[in-house]
């Protein structure tokens, strides 16, 4: 059965939009897919689907789902088990892969507008640098995220579409969990 990943766009960092991992697991079980399993705190589950469904309408049954059982508006956006095999072999920033803390990636509901990636190259990123792949947006931080000139948090609102950031660390654990 194919296996895919959910990534939730902030939720359990501050104290609005929180869920239990155990709810999380639960939703998309009542979706009707199966094996869910959680990794860390912040909005990440793998599953199992029993036919093939497209990753927007995983998406968008997950986003209804969390709207009407929890009350919670926020934007999902998901990888299947290859994607995300791709996305950790894609990675243009290998010599940042040995420190995960400085390496990001933003995953990007779809390909966004050519005018408004263009536009992101020009914004002062400092010793910060990132790459756009398809959906997804690499962030090598030198300075750790704290220290980074470039907002990834903006990505969405920049870019117009619905984006998540993980740092390289998750990014691996995930692509190991859907793989197998």
């Amino acid at each position: 059965m194919p296996r895919y990943v959910a990534l939730l766009r902030g939720v359990n960092i501050g104290p609005k939009k929180r869920i239990a991992m155990a709810d999380l697991r639960a939703l998309v079980e009542d979706l009707g897919h199966g094996a869910a399993k959680t990794l860390v705190n912040s909005g990440n589950v793998v599953f199992t689907v029993n036919r093939k469904k497209a990753n927007a309408t995983l998406a968008r049954e997950i986003e209804v789902a969390l709207r009407e059982k929890h009350g919670l508006d926020v934007g999902v956006v998901v990888r299947s088990g290859a994607e995300m095999a791709k996305i950790v072999a894609s990675n243009p920033f290998p010599e940042a892969a040995a420190t995960p803390k400085l390496l990001h990636v933003s995953f990007l509901d779809r390909v966004p507008n050519g005018e408004k990636v263009a536009a992101l190259q020009e914004v002062e990123r400092g010793e910060d640098d990132f790459r756009m792949i398809g959906t997804e947006v690499y962030l090598s931080v030198p300075n750790g995220l704290s220290g980074a000139v470039f907002n990834v948090n903006g990505l969405d609102k920049a870019l117009g579409v619905v984006a998540t950031s993980r740092n390289w660390n998750t990014v691996t654990k995930l692509a190991d969990m859907v793989a197998g």
